[in-house]
């Protein structure tokens, strides 16, 4: 079962100044967070997920996490 306060703080501390939501979609493994990060500015959704999925890689890896569905977007331009 994942803890999503751990996750929180490791996807924030991969991704400094972003904002994170995860919410448990069933049995505490399966996953849907919504992140906005000035780091996805100019990157394509690939490579926003592939940056989340890094922060994350060891939950993944032991299992805590079974399915992790993102929705991922840069801050709105000022």
């Amino acid at each position: 079962m994942a803890d999503l306060h751990e996750l929180t703080t490791l996807i924030e501390a991969a991704l400094p100044g972003s904002e994170v939501e995860i919410v448990d979609q069933g049995g505490g493994d399966h996953l849907f967070a919504s992140i906005t990060a000035p780091q996805f500015a100019n990157q394509s959704l690939l490579a926003q997920h592939r940056m989340v999925y890094a922060a994350v890689q060891a939950r993944l890896d032991d299992g805590s996490i079974h399915a992790l569905a993102l929705k991922t977007r840069a801050p709105e331009a000022s």
